[in-house]
C-alpha cells in the first residue's frame, strides 16, 4: 500500500504497525436515520451491517502535513445475515481508533 511513500529517517511520517483495535465507525459511516420498519426485510438481512464500534486491525499511522495522525485500519465487514463479507481499509482520524487491550495482552 505504501510502496511509493518516501521514508525519512530524520522525520518519519509513516509507521507500519500490526495491532488489534476498536474503531469508532459512527463518524465516518453514520447511520442513515431510516426507520427499520420502513426498510425491506431482504435489505435488513443481506445489507452491510455497520455497528457504531467495531473491531479492526491497525496497519499504519500516517502523519499529515498539518501534524495530525491518520490511522490506517482494516475492518472485516459482514452482511447482517453473515452470509457475505468483505474487508474495508479505512483512513481515520486518530481519535476514532482505540487499543483493543483484551486482544493485545
Amino acid at each position: 500500500m505504501f510502496d511509493n511513500w518516501q521514508l525519512s529517517s530524520q522525520y518519519p511520517t509513516l509507521f507500519a504497525v500490526s495491532r488489534p483495535v476498536w474503531v469508532n465507525t459512527a463518524r465516518p459511516l453514520p447511520p442513515s436515520g431510516a426507520r427499520m420498519d420502513e426498510v425491506p426485510l431482504f435489505v435488513r438481512s443481506e445489507g452491510l451491517l455497520v455497528e457504531p464500534r467495531m473491531p479492526g486491525h491497525l496497519i499504519a499511522w500516517l502523519r499529515r502535513s498539518d501534524g495530525s495522525w491518520i490511522a490506517v485500519v482494516e475492518v472485516e465487514l459482514f452482511s447482517a445475515n453473515r452470509r457475505s463479507r468483505t474487508t474495508a481499509t479505512l483512513w481515520l482520524p486518530a481519535g476514532d481508533v482505540s487499543p483493543d487491550d483484551e486482544q493485545s495482552a
